[in-house]
């Protein structure tokens, strides 16, 4: 059959006017002889044959401009209200002590963080405060439980929370008033570790939040400053404090060559738990324990793509 323009605009007449001219009878004709399209079996009306046939030919080339048109845009639809979410991701907040800033790599605890936002991909989002910015890390992690971005969680947007806390110092009196704050808005923390936590005012870091599932404590009790030593469960909670672990230094002596000279001095064995590589194996062992399988890390040589912005 030898389609022209002239009878793909007939057949559109003919579909339009809801009957069949004559030209346009001619033009079935002519198609039935020639490629006996319309046998017994296959034979149905005009306009009928049109609509199925021809019309998505006619009316996208014509909407397109004709054949050699270009598409200029493209039409997004809006996710339905039940698309599937995106994951939220496992949640590693930690804070630095005393007025270290929250990218200072000397201290252990942003190096912890640099560890393991080396090894994953986005299904861990890691970043470290400075401990008075509390309220910042809070509003970070409800923004990213926030999975479908109504501006306010759902009861399966909480349960879905996976939250790990660590600080040192000051910041191990953070970890616990975060874990506190997010309690009160009833959205579970997996593990919170204490590297000789030192309260602040008005703060109580030796009682651990119902909402925390485990909780671990290292401290070290020489010297002027030294952190706490006993953590303990809210009453009739179900937290399982994983242990006060006591570290010992006395004639064991670190260099801890990266800290000021003064912290060395005057604040020598809370110094050198915060720079004690086996003390921050052991906590960077039990906050893996609770990221996903190794099978979702990153490959290597690949690229972390979790987020490098640490506040």
């Amino acid at each position: 059959m030898n389609l022209t323009w002239r009878n793909l605009f007939c057949f559109a007449r003919c579909y339009m006017a809801g009957e069949v001219a004559d030209p346009c009878e001619r033009v079935y004709s002519v198609s039935a002889r020639v490629g006996n399209f319309f046998a017994a079996g296959c034979m149905v009306s005009s306009t009928s044959v049109f609509r199925r046939l021809f019309l998505p030919i006619f009316v996208g080339l014509f909407a397109a401009g004709g054949p050699n048109a270009a598409v200029n845009s493209l039409s997004i639809t809006k996710p339905s209200e039940n698309a599937i979410v995106a994951k939220v991701p496992v949640i590693v907040v930690g804070f630095v002590g005393g007025f270290v800033r929250h990218d200072n790599a000397a201290h252990s605890p942003v190096q912890l963080a640099g560890r393991i936002r080396e090894g994953y991909r986005a299904d861990v989002h890691v970043e470290v405060y400075e401990n008075r910015r509390r309220e910042q890390a809070y509003q970070e992690i409800l923004k990213l439980l926030d999975t479908n971005h109504d501006g306010k969680l759902s009861e399966e947007e909480k349960r879905n929370a996976q939250i790990i806390i660590y600080g040192m110092s000051w910041g191990g009196s953070e970890t616990v008033a975060l874990a506190r704050e997010l309690g009160e808005q009833k959205i579970p923390v997996l593990l919170t570790v204490q590297v000789d936590s030192v309260a602040k005012l008005g703060e109580n870091d030796a009682v651990i939040p119902a909402n925390v599932a485990e909780a671990a404590n290292f401290y070290q009790a020489e010297g002027l400053l030294h952190g706490q030593t006993t953590i303990r469960t809210t009453e009739g909670a179900s937290t399982r404090i994983l242990g006060n672990f006591r570290v010992a230094y006395g004639e064991k002596t670190l260099k801890c060559e990266n800290y000021p000279w003064y912290d060395r001095v005057f604040m020598k064995y809370h110094t050198e738990i915060e720079c004690d590589p086996a003390v921050w194996k052991q906590v960077e062992a039990l906050i893996r324990s609770k990221l996903p399988v190794a099978g979702t890390q990153r490959a290597e040589g690949g690229s972390a793509t979790t987020s490098a912005n640490a506040k």
